[in-house]
């Protein structure tokens, strides 16, 4: 049972549905992995590419806990600040996920209003949209549209603060007249431009977003449009003229991210800019006032007096106290969506102080080193690799990003079930399964199945060529499989660009068939013609079911084909680039038909971007588990461990318990510790819907659930700006 409660505390995890058989699918986060002999602290996180680190105060315990959004997918991550003094360590804590907007792009936080809370800062169409942080302490964490665009007097009229896609602007005090005002680069072009706030101007408050830009751009530099380099004391009156005087500057770019640092508190504001021009990060000194600024100095790699930044693609700064000793330090991204990938969130701690920062460099992997992470991209799969009777992980990525374009290659990882029949855990046993590195192949996905009918599983490889390639298993029915290199483009077959095979008898004539999915988002049936020793694969669709998973207004599907058969049928999902799971029926006798899509979110299950799909039962239980993988390289369980009986939280306030659970009628909340706040106590169904709110401030209460029909809901318990959830089943 304590396995149940710890995996199902989590509101944001209970992403559960009803599936064809009648089960429901949680997300699982207690599997034990460890690499290089090191237990990761939350190995089910899903990875990151290039995360965009900030700071907020998810819980309203005071202490700042980081929010983690990766430009690839823009995926939410969210870590709670668990550190007693001085020390680094977080949980992964997806309950918070889905209290925070849809933002895209990018995003940063600031107290624009001055209320201690950190708002959201985000990208709204070539604009700054603004979110307000509306914490309370009895509902928690809540934010509200402020503007989808911030606005600026400009000496044309009012006109939208632009800021790119690419580009992060700086937000900051810059006068010190106690409002958050913006230094962005103009659209397109090196030179900096300044909006002033006039909040506390005009009315003596700092929560307004009342901007004119001024004249003169700021520091009075630019970039030098080829490296990320400045040049000093530029006029800004030519900042859009050239010699020849057709008004534009040849060498203006997009693609920098401004990092606002006031060195020395002399109340002036310096600069770090990265750049899509270099894989360095540039310090910019202002030598000049709050109202003047002027940058006189420029170290071109930052910290040169420690070790310099060297990241592919565009390093991004950011500026924040990870280890609790009150100190600021920094941590670098990758801010553009393809590069580094493996070894991209460098800690540098500040052994100075606030005043005079310096920046030692630490490591490169902080928080992902926690969590599974492969490269770009994970297709996982799962195969039972030493003959024990438990099934390990073999994960493909697209790659993995090394500096020597020749080491750059798609691998397999070999993750060994260390754990028993009924309680798995994994070891990371090496990144290069098989050697596969040495095929110079990218986006390598396998799938496993006895292809020639010798009675051993064989391994076919999919890449991002669109043919096969063929593993044979020479080992024999019982042994422990022994790979060897069979057939590149096997049997000719070319679906065009990425290929997800699945080896299944689709026909069910007793030859395993091939089912391949493709970057366009429909599937390929190849039939296997051939005989039980001599396997021949013809194509009988290019538009297996009429199956396509393509996004409308987008170019790529990437459909992931898992057919499976749930005792009484064919059952099919389809994993996509849009990180959903499509499920589709209708299957058995109407292969040259068109399915029955049931649901286009299987489970409300949703991994942005581009979810692969495995499926096995990992814990033994006899249901059916799903394992995911993502662009971002991570991955995700999802097991059917439902138990009856005694629920509780596991840990914090408040601890409770739910009984009975399942339930027929009644269901009893018991509060084992006293406390005297008022509590929000809530029920909710699995989409979000309040079905019954109270405010207790006893020990124990009870609902009434009879006039409800049967499925999973949550109980929620809102207090202090803390939340616990625990699910139970309505019979």
């Amino acid at each position: 049972m304590k396995r149940l409660l710890v995996l199902l505390s989590f509101l944001y995890l209970c992403q559960v549905a009803k599936s064809q058989s009648g089960q429901f699918l949680f997300a699982d986060q207690i599997p034990a992995v460890m690499v290089n002999g090191m237990v990761l602290q939350y190995p089910w996180a899903g990875g990151m590419n290039s995360p965009i680190l900030n700071e907020i105060d998810l819980n309203g315990d005071g202490k700042m806990d980081i929010l983690s959004f990766d430009r690839v997918g823009n995926r939410l991550t969210t870590f709670l600040n668990t550190s007693i003094g001085v020390s680094t360590s977080y949980l992964y804590s997806p309950q918070f996920m889905g209290m925070f907007p849809s933002i895209h792009d990018w995003v940063r936080t600031f107290d624009f209003d001055c209320d201690g809370d950190l708002d959201l800062f985000t990208y709204s169409n070539n604009a700054i949209g603004v979110y307000r942080n509306d914490f309370n302490i009895v509902n928690g964490l809540s934010f509200s549209l402020v503007t989808q665009q911030v606005n600026s007097l400009y000496a044309s009229g009012i006109a939208a603060v632009f800021v790119a896609q690419v580009n992060m602007p700086a937000l900051t005090d810059m006068d010190g007249d106690g409002d958050m005002d913006i230094v962005t680069f103009t659209n397109s072009g090196n030179f900096l431009e300044y909006h002033k706030n006039y909040s506390m101007d005009s009315s003596g408050t700092c929560n307004g977003l009342n901007f004119v830009v001024e004249p003169e751009c700021w520091g009075r530099f630019k970039l030098s449009g080829l490296t990320n380099t400045a040049l000093l004391n530029q006029s800004c009156s030519t900042q859009r003229m050239t010699s020849n005087g057709d008004g534009y500057d040849k060498d203006r770019h997009a693609g920098s991210v401004l990092t606002p640092i006031d060195e020395g508190c002399d109340g002036d504001i310096d600069l770090i800019n990265g750049d899509i021009l270099g894989e360095n990060l540039l310090y910019l000194e202002n030598g000049g006032t709050q109202d003047s600024a002027l940058i006189t100095f420029q170290d071109t790699l930052f910290p040169s007096y420690n070790q310099s930044v060297n990241m592919q693609n565009l390093p991004a700064a950011y500026y924040m106290d990870v280890d609790n000793d009150g100190i600021k330090d920094m941590i670098v991204t990758p801010f553009a969506t393809v590069g580094e990938d493996y070894n991209n969130v460098y800690f540098y701690k500040n052994t100075g102080s606030n005043c005079a920062n310096v920046f030692s460099y630490i490591y490169p992997r902080f928080l992902i080193d926690n969590m599974i992470d492969i490269g770009s991209a994970s297709s996982v799969a799962f195969f039972d690799v030493d003959n024990d009777g438990k099934k390990d992980i073999i994960a493909g990525n697209d790659y993995l990003y090394n500096h020597n374009p020749q080491f750059q290659m798609s691998k397999l990882s070999y993750f060994r079930n260390t754990g028993t029949i009924t309680n798995p855990s994994f070891e990371l046993i090496t990144s290069d399964w098989l050697n596969i590195s040495n095929l110079l192949q990218f986006a390598l996905t396998p799938t496993f199945g006895d292809i020639d009918n010798d009675g051993d599983v064989d391994l076919l490889l999919g890449n991002a060529d669109g043919t096969l390639i063929l593993y044979k298993n020479t080992s024999g029915a019982g042994n422990t499989p022994n790979f060897i290199f069979n057939a590149p483009q096997y049997q000719g077959i070319d679906i065009g660009n990425n290929s997800f095979p699945q080896i299944i008898d689709i026909d069910r004539d007793g030859l395993n068939d091939i089912l391949i999915g493709e970057r366009n988002g429909v599937l390929n049936y190849y039939r296997n013609t051939g005989t039980l020793s001599a396997p021949a694969f013809t194509l009988v669709t290019s538009s297996f079911g009429g199956v396509n998973v393509l996004a409308t207004g987008t170019i790529a599907g990437y459909s992931a084909p898992l057919l499976f058969d749930n005792g009484s049928g064919y059952e099919l999902l389809v994993g996509s680039e849009s990180g959903s799971i499509f499920h589709y029926i209708n299957i058995d006798g109407n292969l040259s038909g068109n399915f029955t899509l049931q649901d286009s979110s299987y489970q409300q299950i949703y991994e942005p971007k581009r979810v692969t799909i495995a499926m096995t039962d990992i814990d033994g239980d006899g249901k059916f588990d799903l394992l995911t993988g993502n662009s971002a390289g991570g991955f995700r369980l999802y097991t059917q461990s439902v138990s009856n009986g005694f629920a509780s939280a596991e840990k914090g306030l408040p601890y409770f318990a739910l009984y009975p659970n399942p339930v027929t009628d009644r269901l009893n909340i018991k509060f084992e510790n006293a406390y005297d706040a008022i509590r929000l106590v809530e029920v909710m169904d699995v989409f979000g819907n309040k079905l019954i709110s109270y405010y207790v401030n006893n020990n124990y209460f009870s609902f009434d659930l009879s006039m409800y029909s049967s499925g999973v809901y949550l109980v929620s318990v809102k207090v202090q700006g803390q939340q616990f959830s625990l699910p139970f089943i309505k019979k």
